[in-house]
């Protein structure tokens, strides 16, 4: 048995394999193994009861424009809506992207394609002081944006080419765009855009830890990293809905604990499982449903581009050359395929797998050269930051990492940070040699591509700066053809898995979600928030 394999099976005895938070919203095109989790018409949907989620962290803050992590997203979900959103439904695939209303019950598009007119549905805000269950206005809209708009971050690169936007009159807005862009409408139905009332902006109540919405449930009360209790929001826009009258998200760190809190009834999701934990599962439980997906993200290897020797492409290219991604995704999850520049869960947005795979080999005697050549032909001694907050299965993609790189002469540390000092400190502020990491489920080829790779990109967190590759990034998004856009997003992939070469891609795995037998009509979407669980109903 070689070394690597010593190595693996060491960790497969010893190591805790547990969830992806990532995936703990479950998802997939649909699919599952065991007992249909739809209704199938023999019963109606049935009200009542309590959803119980099993996390193994909590948000830092529930301020869902001053936090862009996955954790503080999930929650927002059940509390807040969009303008519009992304359809959900058993017809409708996990990766499917149909914008659909939602508080705009209609928009209009200028002929020009820069002014867009979204017509206000009527929703009440949840009846919590000091909104006090008023109805939503143009005003709360315009309060949201411009308040997206002038904090840093992410979410603000969302409005970039966004001119004006004004009230027509209470229940109407207009956007005003500088340019026709073409993912304006995809970046409104982002989970990063949800609508705030007015008063939340203005201060005065705290959106770090108190949240008030539109959407089908209200935060009775959050306790930092114990609970956070959701009561069912009798004035909720879809009339009988939501079903349950409960929705409680329990932080649980230790993953045995949630397995077995899983097994006995007492949580009714607990996230994607490990192949050898899922089996063990269905060992015990075989009525268990499991929920497949192809996952809306995927690992990324980072450089440090502004350390030697991170700044040199053949650097870049061995290292790349050097991950045995085939044979790591099916050990750690069981199962994927290599990714690229844009998630392969955007669909044909991405390139072909064939090529991905041609342009990504293995081919460690080739990665030796490239370092010979570079200058290091005895390698390098480096280090390799990660995080244990999603899990462990991302602490073992590091430590399969480290090890493909010991094999070209890569010496690479493995440094595990803390999540809210990794995600908040560390990789955005470029603090590292080297990591490993999931990236946020981005919604539009723009969001991979320009917001991570562009000179001035809100996610460019590896110190790239590229001319070339910024005229074609800036470029992409005005093309309103999508036949022609999509031409063109898949030559910028090329472009960068040959001339750039970092954050390098490394595998989209296939997530498998337990949910119980009795959960019905649960349709998620490779989207952050839990805003799905307005279909669900339990039937026990």
């Amino acid at each position: 048995m070689d070394k690597k394999w010593k190595s693996i099976c060491h960790i497969l005895i010893l190591g805790l394999l547990v969830l992806v938070i990532g995936a703990c919203s479950s998802g997939s095109k649909n699919n599952e193994t065991g007992q249909k989790n739809t209704n199938d018409g023999s019963s109606e949907p049935k009200s009542g009861g309590t959803y119980t989620i099993l996390s193994p962290a909590d948000p830092d803050m529930l301020d869902p424009h001053r936090q862009s992590s996955i954790y503080t997203h999930q929650l927002a979900g059940l509390v807040y809506n969009k303008l519009v959103s992304y359809e959900t439904g058993p017809n409708v695939e996990y990766t499917d992207y149909n914008v659909v209303p939602d508080l705009a019950e209609r928009w209009e598009v200028s002929d020009d394609g820069k002014v867009y007119t979204f017509y206000l549905r009527e929703a009440y805000w949840h009846d919590k002081a000091p909104v006090n269950g008023r109805q939503v206005t143009a005003d709360d809209v315009i309060a949201t944006m411009e308040r997206i708009i002038n904090l840093p971050g992410h979410q603000a690169s969302l409005l970039s080419e966004v001119e004006s936007i004004v009230a027509k009159d209470p229940q109407t807005v207009v956007f005003t765009l500088k340019q026709p862009f073409a993912p304006f409408l995809n970046f409104m139905a982002n989970h990063f855009m949800w609508i705030l009332p007015k008063e939340g902006v203005e201060g005065q109540f705290d959106l770090a830890t108190d949240a008030i919405g539109t959407g089908p449930f209200v935060l009775e009360k959050w306790e930092d990293n114990v609970q956070a209790t959701f009561k069912k929001n009798p004035k909720f826009y879809e009339e009988g809905k939501p079903y349950l009258d409960e929705v409680i998200f329990k932080v649980v760190p230790d993953q045995g604990s949630r397995i077995a809190a899983f097994r006995t009834g007492q949580a009714d999701t607990i996230g994607s499982l490990s192949p050898e934990e899922l089996d063990q599962l269905i060992k015990t439980n075989p009525d268990v449903t499991v929920f497949e997906a192809l996952f809306a993200t995927q690992e990324q290897l980072y450089l440090n581009m502004k350390k030697e020797p991170f700044n040199d492409l053949k650097v870049r290219k061995a290292i790349s050359m050097a991950v045995d991604r085939q044979s790591m995704v099916k050990a750690i999850y069981g199962g994927g395929e290599t990714s690229g520049p844009v998630n392969p869960s955007l669909g044909d947005w991405s390139l072909p797998l064939e090529e991905r795979e041609k342009l990504q080999p293995y081919n460690p005697e080739e990665a030796k050269k490239l370092l010979e050549e570079a200058g290091y032909p005895d390698g390098f001694d480096t280090t390799l930051m990660v995080t244990n907050g999603y899990g462990e299965q991302l602490v073992r993609v590091a430590q399969w990492i480290a090890e493909d790189l010991r094999n070209i002469g890569i010496n690479a540390e493995i440094e595990v940070v803390e999540y809210a000092t990794y995600f908040s400190e560390r990789w955005p502020n470029v603090d590292y040699d080297m990591g490993v990491g999931y990236q946020t489920y981005f919604q539009e080829p723009d969001e991979w591509l320009r917001t991570q790779l562009h000179t001035n990109g809100a996610r460019n967190w590896y110190n790239i700066s590229d001319p070339e590759l910024d005229k074609m990034l800036d470029e992409q998004r005005l093309i309103l053809d999508v036949d022609q856009r999509k031409e063109y997003v898949h030559n910028i992939q090329r472009y960068v898995l040959e001339n750039l070469v970092n954050p390098i891609p490394i595998s989209t795995y296939y997530t498998k979600t337990p949910r119980q037998p009795y959960i019905r009509d649960s349709y998620p979407h490779a989207s952050y928030g839990y805003g799905y669980l307005k279909d669900v109903w339990l039937d026990k």
